[in-house]
């Protein structure tokens, strides 16, 4: 510390004025002075004996097994007993293979008569698969005069381990997941209506909704009726930027000022509101028909900032991408008797060829498809700040529509060259608009 320094400083300097002017007197306080510092280095060293004796670490993970790229909320508790006079420092110690996404990793403890508990509570992400334990905690303690630094590896102070089970790019199996679907008991747009009750037949009524089973079962004829329309909130799609990605940040606080708001209508107007928050292909959080809206600002507040992805598409193509590009060159009739440029495309088109016939379903596409399979949503808002490869947005976007979900893009300019134009960009959505 500084105070310490000038103070070896000055003692260094009485010291070597005593021997020039042969001073006892000057002799005599430079000892003293030095005799103080060691004395008070002692003092210090025993109490940070007492300050790490003391310690007990208490650590619980959210899960000890997750998927790279799933985020885990850990809890640590520190015990600790502060000697007089000092404050003490207490960090996490992580492995880099996990990124912080935000909460406590650090805290001070103060001077207490009892041994007091700090508590920390952040969330992390692990980008590479394999196991890896907690590392332990930094102390670092200091008073008027000293400040020393403790690594705590040791097995008191460190685990348990996060086992990170790797992602694959592909969804495993020879199966192709498609966008068919079937009976479910409660109402969706993608399935016929939902029966709301049973009763007798009266004249007049639909043949097509008598029901034969029970009509047989009870030797009177039923009929169905079925559950009433009614308008369906919208699906909230948040695809937030990559912590490297270069982006304006007064369009990210357009964005979230933009979901905030449509959340809140949701749930005024339906009275629930289901948001699904990705980052690339990397799904974040997904909340389900939220009704209330304190907690629903609640989780966008945690969650809207920029975020680690550890899976990247690289702009894959997918079969219809291959498809068409097969397409476009046969339009051209190219044949093996013409110029450079004609073998080039044939050669081309043989790689595409291969590429199709090896070509399997993403897990994002996987992903996509089951969570928007289960939600009773005729339409979808998706907020992008269009950062780097865009690929897991027209994967998104084409299952929707395939799936009869209207699409609506909000981005932050409708004359940024990625969103202009749907038939060079792949976007075939059914509005787009700014946000900014």
């Amino acid at each position: 510390m500084q105070c310490t320094r000038i103070l070896a400083l000055l003692a260094i300097l009485l010291f070597a004025w005593s021997l020039v002017l042969d001073d006892m007197a000057t002799l005599l306080v430079a000892s003293l002075l030095l005799s103080a510092l060691v004395g008070a280095v002692i003092i210090f060293e025993q109490k940070v004996r007492e300050a790490v004796i003391s310690v007990f670490v208490e650590r619980v993970p959210e899960r000890t097994q997750v998927r790279k790229g799933t985020t885990v909320q850990v809890t640590t508790s520190v015990t600790v007993t502060v000697p007089p006079g000092m404050t003490v420092t207490i960090q996490e110690s992580l492995p880099s293979t996990l990124a912080i996404q935000d909460g406590i990793t650090s805290v001070t403890a103060e001077q207490a008569a009892f041994p007091g508990t700090q508590k920390m509570t952040y969330r992390v992400t692990p980008l590479v698969h394999g196991e890896y334990p907690f590392s332990g905690i930094v102390l670092t303690l200091r008073d008027r005069f000293f400040e020393t630094e403790m690594i705590l590896s040791a097995p008191p102070f460190s685990g348990p381990s996060l086992l990170v089970q790797p992602t694959g790019l592909f969804e495993s199996g020879p199966q192709r997941i498609t966008a068919e679907t079937r009976e479910i008991e409660k109402m969706s747009v993608l399935s016929g209506f939902g029966i709301r009750a049973l009763r007798e037949y009266y004249a007049g009524d639909d043949m097509r909704k008598i029901d034969w089973k029970q009509t047989a079962k009870h030797d009177r004829i039923y009929v169905r009726e079925y559950a009433g329309m009614m308008t369906l909130p919208p699906l909230i799609i948040i695809d937030l930027p990559g912590r490297k990605d270069t982006f304006s940040p007064a369009d990210f606080e357009h964005m979230v000022a933009a979901v905030a708001g449509l959340c809140e209508y949701s749930v005024r107007t339906y009275q629930h509101v289901s948001i699904l928050i990705i980052s690339g292909p990397n799904i974040i959080s997904f909340i389900e028909e939220e009704k209330d809206l304190l907690r629903c600002m609640t989780a966008l507040r945690r969650w809207m900032h920029p975020v680690d992805r550890p899976v990247h598409l690289y702009r894959t193509s997918d079969r219809s991408d291959l498809r068409a590009r097969i397409r476009t060159i046969d339009g051209l009739e190219p044949d093996e008797t013409g110029d450079a440029v004609t073998k080039f495309l044939l050669h081309l088109r043989r790689e595409y060829q291969a590429g199709l016939s090896e070509q399997r379903v993403l897990t994002f596409t996987g992903q996509i498809i089951r969570t928007i399979g289960q939600m009773t949503a005729d339409e979808m808002y998706v907020f992008s700040l269009g950062c780097g490869d865009i690929s897991h947005l027209r994967q998104l976007v084409r299952q929707a529509r395939a799936m009869k979900v209207q699409v609506n893009l909000r981005v932050p300019s409708r004359k940024d060259p990625v969103w202009s134009g749907s038939s060079q960009t792949g976007f075939r959505v059914d509005s787009l608009e700014a946000f900014a």
